[in-house]
């Protein structure tokens, strides 16, 4: 962000900069170069990089509108690369992983532990050959209610004892 003045009512100028994302939107994107293996990411993860909390948000904002992450849920980000829609040519913004891929870096990083789910633990197996139309991940006793995922499609919990 540029440096800006503009007049008080009396007279003398007040600069305004935008110190804090101008220092940590660099700084997070060094973070995400850093990662080349990490699809997904937290809010938390990014912390340390400014003095205030409204600094990273202004900092995440950003990168997120230059299509670097994306939004996949509350305190949740995922790599993201732009690319042209087949359909109406409009540049549109993706994550650069598999929903199965980086829904379950960020259920690892909340403390879930999650697992293939019954049908495709039962495909697997060879208890079935159907295969499955779905993909959910079996948290456990886990209690996580967070809505995870990205457009249409959301992550899916299964609860088995």
């Amino acid at each position: 962000m540029a440096l800006t003045a503009h007049m008080c009512p009396l007279g003398s100028l007040v600069y305004n900069r935008g110190m804090y994302t101008s220092k940590i939107r660099p700084a997070i994107e060094k973070y995400l170069e850093d990662r080349p293996n990490e699809a997904a990411f937290l809010r938390s993860e990014f912390n340390g990089l400014g003095k205030t909390r409204s600094g990273v948000d202004k900092a995440l904002r950003a990168v997120v509108k230059d299509g670097k992450l994306v939004r996949v849920g509350y305190g949740a980000y995922v790599k993201a690369e732009t690319m042209i829609s087949p359909i109406t040519g409009d540049p549109i913004v993706v994550p650069i992983a598999f929903r199965e891929q980086w829904g379950a870096q960020i259920l690892r990083k909340l403390g879930v532990d999650p697992k293939q789910n019954s049908a495709l633990r039962a495909y697997n197996e060879n208890r079935s050959t159907q295969v499955p139309a779905w993909f959910a991940f079996d948290v456990g006793n886990s209690r996580i209610r967070r809505q995870i995922g990205f457009g249409k499609g959301r992550l899916v919990y299964e609860r088995f004892k």
